[in-house]
């Protein structure tokens, strides 16, 4: 309920409310303003001067939208309610087609035009007049006059005078009625407006108050009295004017559209009463109308445009100064110098931030020369700045921005760019000049420190210069070694002890050092071995010598951290004081530049150099150098390496080769596309070929060629680029001569170190015949299965497979039924064996098919007996139910088998329900059977049945008693049971 509520009260606020409310508010205003007319009308004809509802009707869409035209045609509805004349019938169709087209065209011409609703612009009261006044109207009044043609209420003769007449009305109605309601009724009300209106002061409201009692009072005299013949040739219908204008000058749109409206209203009233000039000056009612009309068209007319020209006016004003406020206070409060010249070079204006700038206020320096006061006479390098200045004012065109020195009252010299533009007058007389200008103070100190820093680097430039000079030799004698070193064979045929004597002799000639060695790490990297050091003051080379980390494992560890070891002073420096006692002193080394030799992106090493003598500083060129030479190692050492591993590839290609073409299956290399880049003989073999070219020759597309069914091949290769690899992938091909084989593929994917995939290479195997040895086991197999679930339930089945030797259950509930059929011994006696087991064939094959259409599982047939159960051995709760059904199958089945071969047959049906345990027992000819009370039951109730009847047990009965149709046999002696109460089962109930 309060939900509802909630829902009902919050509609109003919801767009189709609002909607709602708006054409509302549309039609009643319609509805109202035309009674009222017609109100005034019935009193006086002069009503017709002014249709109110045009007016209502175009401010309605003008404020709530075009959409809301439904108002218009509800507001004639509500009008007919209220005054169904037969007048307002007959123009109807009439009156809606051209009201709303009216209103809709004018709407539309104003907002394309970009009408604004306050009109306070002058183009939209001049829009509202020519296209909502005069253009628009002219649609309803020709609408409306003819529909009154049309319908016979008026001659031809007559329809343009009442064409004139209506539309007038209905200009007038837009004239007066639009603006008031657009200008009173606007849906937002701006916060300058609301401003203005709010600190309205007190007297403004008693003016406003004076000038409306003089306005009613005027109008009133004018407009309600009976004029003579003698002062009716004065235009005393002009006299509100001044009032008008009044209220236009002072109070805007809001006061003159008040004022027309009023003067209208009054002039209305006192010329359908019989007053006022006007009625005094026509000859007849309708010039009366005429001047009427034309009095208000007049008024209003003159009062919008009045009022806009003075909103606009006013607009612009108010603009003028806030641009004048906003720009003086940008003067003011720039932070910028601003300073006005005189052409004789006086200073007339000097802005605030100028009076703190140079320290001068207003009075100290207007009418003061700016030489002397802001500008030195001379600069610092003494240039004359009164002369610059002079030709500053006599040629401003020409220094419309510079740069110059200037003082300020204290004394200190400041740097001021300067923006100037010159003033003129009309006739481009010079009135002054405007100066604006930046304190570039600090830029200038800036520039002056760094021409000094600039001074000072070219100095060092020179000195640099030549430095690099002399390293330009150094360093094209440091390339050419490299380049030789680069081109020798020892380098790249592997020969590393050549090699590295060509590189230690290298070192010591190009740097000039004493001694040069190359030393490697052994195996577990705890130790050195030089391989070759070579002593150039004695030209030879040695080797054999060894470093270990536990005699020197400060130096050990930096060789493993840092990409060079330079050391000035090798017999203090940390990293290498460690062999002073054992190395250094005794070979009279001072200085040492170690680089590590890097090898697979690990330290393998180190390039030693030794100055002997004077201590050496190591330059970066010689610390880059000595990393080349290290690189060469590496590169010497790779070569070897290389050398070593192309000779085990080549004995391992010869290994792989004899495989390749001495191998049971078939070896292949193929492209992504699917053509072979290689074959072994066996594959040939598997395939059928005769040769390695016949069978590339002829396999140009595996994909298409080779399968039985091509998108095997496509599976291969998504696997090959999912996984990398297939294994023991089976599919069926064809060979040379169109017989199909079975393969086996393994196979893998080949790629480049960057990931992209060369090649496809796997093996080939012909598993043909164990396919068919397969296929032919499986068909045994089916056959075995088949077999066994003819004997056994496909549960029991499954589970003897699993070796299980004994299966026993106990099911809680089942239904087991006992059919026989009756006089089977007599019949036996009839016919012959053959024939006897072909009849029991036939109707225990029937029952067979039931049993499985309900679902049920087969026992046994004992002789002419036919056993089934239903719960077992997949447990179902309709077990009964399915059983009963079966049975009434059964007894239709003897029937219909009685018919077909001439021959009464029945049989005796018993069923019952209860618990059971069944199982396989035994170890040979095995049987599914069960046992229990339930089972001796069932079989008692067949012996003791009736022919063609189905006799069930209470326990049956009261499972099957809503779903079937019982007769009650009471209670019968059942052997070895004593009394029963047994029931027979007749149909199943159909709702």
């Amino acid at each position: 309920m309060n939900l509802n509520l909630n829902q009902f009260l919050r509609f109003p606020q919801s767009r189709i409310g609002r909607y709602l409310v708006q054409v509302t508010v549309v039609a009643i205003a319609y509805a109202v303003g035309a009674r009222l007319a017609f109100a005034i009308q019935g009193v006086d004809p002069f009503a017709s001067s002014v249709w109110p509802p045009a007016g209502i009707a175009q401010a309605g869409l003008l404020l709530f939208g075009r959409k809301v035209w439904p108002g218009i045609f509800l507001g004639i509805f509500l009008l007919n309610l209220v005054n169904p004349s037969e007048q307002i019938f007959a123009i109807w169709v009439g009156g809606n087609v051209g009201a709303i087209l009216q209103a809709v065209f004018a709407v539309t011409a104003l907002r394309w035009l970009g009408f604004r609703p306050s009109l306070e612009r002058l183009k939209d009261v001049v829009n509202l007049i020519l296209f909502g006044g005069i253009i628009s109207t002219q649609i309803s009044c020709t609408i409306g006059a003819l529909s009154l043609y049309l319908a016979g209420k008026v001659d031809w003769a007559e329809y343009w005078s009442l064409r004139w007449n209506w539309w007038l009305g209905d200009t007038m109605g837009v004239l007066i009625l639009t603006p008031l309601i657009l200008i009173f009724f606007r849906p937002k009300l701006t916060a300058d407006r609301l401003k203005r209106q709010t600190e309205t002061p007190k007297h403004y409201l008693i003016w406003r108050g004076v000038w409306l009692i003089l306005l009613i009072g005027v109008s009133w005299l004018v407009f309600e009295s009976k004029n003579t013949a003698s002062i009716s040739r004065y235009p005393l219908e002009y006299l509100p004017f001044p009032l008008i204008i009044w209220a236009a000058l002072q109070f805007g749109q809001r006061g003159a559209v008040l004022a027309s409206f009023i003067v209208s209203s009054i002039a209305i009233f006192g010329s359908s009463h019989g007053s006022g000039p006007f009625i005094a000056k026509a000859e007849n009612i309708s010039q009366a109308i005429l001047f009427l009309q034309a009095f208000m068209a007049v008024v209003t007319i003159t009062s919008l445009l009045l009022a806009a020209t003075v909103a606009e006016r006013a607009e612009v004003e108010n603009s003028l100064r806030e641009n004048e406020i906003k720009y003086r206070e940008l003067v003011e409060n720039s932070n910028s110098i601003i300073v006005k010249l005189a052409p004789d070079g006086t200073i007339t204006f000097f802005n605030e931030f100028a009076e703190i700038f140079f320290g001068y206020n207003q009075e100290e320096i207007i009418g003061k020369n700016a030489v002397g006061t802001i500008i030195c006479l001379t600069d610092i390098e003494g240039n004359n700045l009164e002369l610059v200045y002079n030709k500053i004012i006599q040629n401003p065109d020409r220094f419309t921005s510079y740069e110059n020195e200037n003082i300020r009252r204290t004394g200190d010299r400041v740097w001021v760019s300067w923006a100037n533009k010159p003033l003129v007058d009309a006739a481009g007389e010079l009135l002054g000049i405007l100066c604006i200008g930046t304190d570039i103070t600090d830029r200038r100190k800036a520039e002056i420190a760094l021409q000094k820093l600039n001074e000072e680097l070219e100095i060092r430039v020179k000195e640099r210069t030549n430095a690099l000079k002399q390293s330009e030799l150094q360093l094209q004698k440091q390339k050419s070694a490299l380049i030789d070193l680069a081109k020798n064979k020892a380098l790249n045929q592997g020969d590393l002890t050549k090699a590295l004597q060509e590189i230690t002799e290298t070192a010591s000639r190009t740097l000039e050092v004493s001694r040069s060695s190359v030393w490697l790490y052994d195996r577990t990297k705890s130790k050195m071995e030089c391989l070759d050091l070579f002593d150039r003051a004695l030209n030879q080379h040695d080797y054999g010598l060894e470093l270990g980390e536990s005699e020197y494992p400060v130096y050990f560890q930096a060789l493993r951290e840092e990409r060079a070891i330079a050391a000035f002073d090798a017999q203090k420096d940390f990293r290498t004081r460690e062999f002073v006692e054992s190395y250094l002193i005794p070979l009279g080394i001072t200085s040492m530049l170690d680089t590590p030799i890097q090898i697979g992106g690990e330290t393998a090493g180190v390039l030693c150099l030794e100055q002997v003598g004077m201590p050496r500083y190591w330059t970066i060129e010689e610390q880059s150098f000595a990393v080349s030479l290290a690189d060469s190692v590496t590169f010497a050492v790779e070569a070897r390496e290389r050398q070593r591993a192309e000779a085990a590839l080549r004995q391992a290609e010869a290994k792989y080769r004899s495989i390749f073409e001495n191998a049971i299956v078939g070896i292949f290399q193929t492209t992504p596309d699917g053509e072979y880049l290689s074959v072994n003989p066996a594959l040939i073999r598997i395939y059928g070929y005769s040769s390695c070219e016949e069978m590339m020759g002829t396999l140009t597309d595996i994909n298409r060629q080779l399968y039985v069914y091509p998108e095997r091949r496509a599976e291969v290769i998504t696997l090959m680029r999912t996984n990398g690899k297939v294994s023991d992938f089976e599919s069926q091909v064809y060979r040379q001569d169109g017989s199909i084989i079975w393969i086996a593929e393994n196979a893998y994917t080949v790629c480049d170190i960057h990931g992209n995939l060369l090649y496809y290479e796997g093996t080939v195997e012909d598993i043909t015949t164990r396919k068919q040895a397969e296929a032919a086991l499986r068909l045994e197999q089916e056959k075995s299965d088949r077999l066994l679930l003819n004997v056994l339930p496909k549960a029991i089945a499954d589970r003897l497979k699993q070796d299980q030797s004994i299966i026993a259950e106990t099911f809680a509930e089942v239904t087991v039924l006992f059919a026989d059929i009756v006089g089977f011994t007599q019949i036996s006696s009839q016919i012959s064996p053959p024939e006897l087991v072909s009849l029991l064939n036939d109707i225990f094959s029937t029952f067979d098919r039931l049993a499985e259409k309900h679902g049920l599982e087969k026992i046994k047939t004992i002789g002419d007996a036919y056993m089934v159960v239903g719960g077992l051995p997949t447990p179902r709760s309709d077990h009964a139910e399915a059983i009963a059904q079966m049975a009434i199958d059964m007894q239709q089945a003897i029937i219909e088998f009685s018919d077909t071969h001439n021959q009464d047959f029945s049989i005796r049906i018993g069923i019952n329900s209860g618990p059971v345990v069944a199982g396989v027992i035994g170890i040979k000819k095995f049987i599914y059977d069960l046992w229990g009370d339930t089972v001796n039951t069932a079989s008692r109730m067949e012996s003791h049945g009736l022919a063609g009847c189905i006799q069930v047990t209470s326990a049956t009965y009261q499972r099957l008693r809503e779903k079937y149709f019982f007769e009650s046999r009471g209670a019968i002696e059942v052997k070895g049971k004593g009394q029963m109460t047994t029931y027979l089962l007749k149909c199943r109930k159909w709702l």
